[in-house]
C-alpha cells in the first residue's frame, strides 16, 4: 500500500503482470481452464441431470471440446438406464447441436430407443428423427424401432412433416410409400397452414426424386400466381428448387418464371441503391430494404437448398458489389456472402467477379476485426474459388490460411472441420507450420453417410475430418473409399436416370464446389474415392 501511495510499482508487480495475462490466455470462448479440467475430471461419475446440464453449457460456449464430448457419451452408454426418456432426448439433442457423434452415443441412442417411442408424442418422434439425422447415425442400427411411431403419430403431425421428409432423404432411408404418407398429410393440412408451409413441404418432398401429380400442379399454379414476386424470398427459393427437381416440362417452365421474377426483384433493389448519376456508389437505405442485405439472404438460402441460377448469382453479386463502400454491411454480413457467392458458382466470369469481391474484402479495414467464423468463410471461399486454378485465388488462400489458423481455437467443431478440410486442398502451397498446427488441434468427424442400401454394412474409416466408407473387399490399406451422395453434393435437379441393375450415373458438372473441395481434400491424402448416388 505504501508503494502505491508513492507512485511507486510494487517489488511483486512483474510477476503478476505474466500470471494475470496467463490466465486470460489460457481461457477459450471464455472458459476458464480449470473448469474444462473439473469437467473432465467428474465426466465418469456425473449424474444423468449433471450430464445434461453440462451439454447444456458446452452448447452455450459452443465448445469444440473433444475429449469431453467423448467422455459424456461413454458416461451416457455407461449408465444409459439411469437416465429418464427426457434426458436422453435432451442428451441426443445436444449432440446434435455440437455436431459430435461416436459409437457410445449410437448404442446409448439405440439401447433406449425403445422406451424413448413407445409412448413419444408427435413432437418427440420429430425432434428423435431430426437429431439423429443431424448426427449421421447409421439408420439401420435403429430406425426400425422409430418408423412405427412416425406411422403411428402421421394424422398428428403437422409443422413437423417437412422436417420429417428433409430427415429421411439426409439420411438416405428410401421408403416411398412413407414420404408418400407425409406429402398425404401435409396436402391434407395445407389450407389450415400458412404459404410458407406449402413451399417447405414441396421442397422437402422433391428430394426424394419422385412424383406426385397433385402437389406439382399446386406448386405450378402458385408459380403463375407470381409466387416469385409475392412471395417472402426463401418461400419462392423453395418453390424454385421443388421445381427445379422436377422432370416435367410443365414444371421446368413454371421454374423459369418463378426464377424470372425472383431475378427482377433482386435486380430492382440494385438499380434502385445505384446514385442518379448511373454510377456504382452505393446510397444510404433503411436496413429493412437494403438490397445487399436482401441479396445475403437470398444466398445464404440458395446455398442451403443447393440451388444454382447464373440470373439469380448475377443480381445477388451486383448487390453484394455496391455494398462495397457500407461500412456495416462489410465488417458484418460480407463474408459470408462472398463464401455463398463461391459455393454457388461456376463459370469463368462468376469466379472472376467473385475472386474481386474476395480481394476487397481481405483489403478492408475490417479484415483484423473479422471474428473466427469470417475469417473461415473468406478461406473457404478462397480455396472454393482456386478449384477454377485462378492463381490470384491460390494467393489469396495461403495468405489466409495463417489468419484462420491462428483462430481456429475459437472455431466450434463443424468450423474445424470445415477449416481442415479447405487447408488440405492447398497441398504444397499450404505452410507445414500452419497445417500441423491445424492438424494437432483435437477433431472427430461425423459418421460417414450410410444409408439403407448394401452400404449400410460396410466399415468405415476417419480421414482427418471426414469419414469415408471402405467398400466391401477392399480397406484402409489400398486407401480406397467409398463417399455416398448427401444433401447438398448435388445441385438441385432432375433425379438421374439409371439402367437397369445399375446406380444412377451422376452428372459431373452438378456436383457442388463444396463437394468438389471435400474429394480434393481427400485425393491429396492419398484416397481414391468414389462419388455414388
Amino acid at each position: 500500500a505504501a508503494c502505491h501511495a508513492r507512485g511507486r510499482r510494487p517489488p511483486w508487480a512483474p510477476c503478476v503482470t505474466p500470471m494475470l495475462a496467463r490466465g486470460i490466455a489460457d481461457r477459450a470462448n471464455g472458459v476458464a481452464a480449470s473448469l474444462r479440467f473439473r469437467r473432465f475430471w467428474d465426466a465418469p461419475t456425473m449424474e444423468p441431470d449433471v450430464v445434461v446440464r453440462t451439454l447444456g453449457e458446452l452448447e452455450a460456449e459452443k465448445s469444440s471440446d473433444v475429449q469431453l464430448f467423448f467422455a459424456l457419451s461413454n458416461r451416457f452408454y455407461a449408465n444409459v438406464e439411469e437416465f429418464f426418456p427426457p434426458q436422453v432426448d435432451d442428451v441426443l439433442a445436444s449432440f446434435a447441436r455440437l455436431r459430435y457423434a461416436d459409437d457410445s452415443l449410437l448404442r446409448g441412442f439405440a439401447g433406449r430407443l425403445g422406451d424413448l417411442a413407445s409412448d413419444a408424442s408427435p413432437r418427440r418422434v420429430v425432434r428423435l428423427l431430426h437429431h439423429a439425422a443431424a448426427l449421421q447415425l447409421r439408420p439401420h442400427a435403429w430406425i426400425e424401432g422409430l418408423l412405427p411411431q412416425i406411422r403411428r403419430q402421421l394424422p398428428y403431425l403437422r409443422e413437423g412433416l417437412p422436417t420429417v421428409l428433409a430427415d429421411l432423404h439426409a439420411l438416405r432411408w428410401r421408403d416411398p410409400q412413407l414420404a408418400e404418407l407425409c406429402l398425404t398429410q401435409g396436402l391434407l393440412i395445407a389450407d389450415e397452414m400458412d404459404g410458407v408451409f406449402f413451399t417447405r413441404l414441396f421442397e422437402r418432398w422433391s428430394r426424394h426424386g419422385l412424383s406426385h401429380k397433385e402437389v406439382e400442379a399446386q406448386a405450378i399454379e402458385l408459380a403463375q400466381q407470381g409466387g416469385g414476386s409475392s412471395l417472402d424470398p426463401r418461400d419462392a427459393l423453395n418453390l424454385l428448387a421443388g421445381l427445379r427437381r422436377s422432370s416435367s416440362a410443365s414444371c421446368s417452365e413454371a421454374a423459369r418464371q418463378v426464377e424470372a421474377e425472383l431475378s427482377a426483384r433482386l435486380e430492382g433493389v440494385a438499380k434502385a441503391a445505384k446514385s442518379k448519376d448511373g454510377s456504382n456508389k452505393a446510397v444510404a437505405v433503411s436496413s429493412t430494404s437494403s438490397p445487399a442485405e436482401e441479396a445475403a439472404v437470398a444466398l445464404e438460402w440458395m446455398q442451403r437448398l443447393a440451388l444454382r441460377s447464373p440470373r439469380l448469382w448475377r443480381a445477388c453479386a451486383d448487390n453484394v458489389e455496391l455494398a462495397l463502400q457500407d461500412r456495416q454491411f462489410m465488417r458484418t454480413q460480407l463474408p459470408a456472402a462472398i463464401c455463398a457467392l463461391a459455393a454457388l458458382g461456376s463459370g469463368a466470369e462468376e469466379s472472376a467477379l467473385g475472386s474481386a469481391l474476395l480481394s476487397a474484402a481481405v483489403d478492408t479495414a475490417a479484415m483484423p476485426k473479422y471474428s473466427a467464423e469470417q475469417v473461415l468463410d473468406l478461406f473457404r471461399a478462397a480455396c472454393l474459388l482456386r478449384l477454377t486454378g485462378n492463381a490470384g485465388d491460390a494467393k489469396a488462400a495461403v495468405a489466409l490460411l495463417a489468419p484462420a489458423a491462428r483462430l481456429a481455437s475459437q472455431l466450434p467443431l463443424p468450423g474445424r472441420r470445415a477449416l481442415l478440410e479447405a487447408a488440405e486442398t492447398l497441398g504444397e502451397d499450404a505452410g507445414g507450420e500452419a497445417l500441423a498446427a491445424l492438424k494437432a488441434l483435437p477433431m472427430a468427424p461425423l459418421p460417414a453417410l450410410a444409408g439403407s442400401d448394401k452400404e449400410a454394412d460396410w466399415d468405415s474409416a476417419e480421414v482427418g475430418p471426414q469419414a469415408l466408407l471402405l467398400p466391401a473387399g477392399g480397406g484402409d490399406a489400398d486407401r480406397r473409399g467409398v463417399r455416398l451422395v448427401g444433401f447438398g453434393d448435388m445441385f438441385a435437379a432432375p433425379p438421374p436416370a439409371a439402367t437397369s441393375g445399375k446406380t444412377a450415373v451422376l452428372e459431373p458438372s452438378l456436383t457442388t464446389p463444396s463437394c468438389r473441395l471435400a474429394l480434393r481434400a481427400l485425393e491429396l491424402q492419398g484416397w481414391k474415392v468414389e462419388l455414388r448416388s
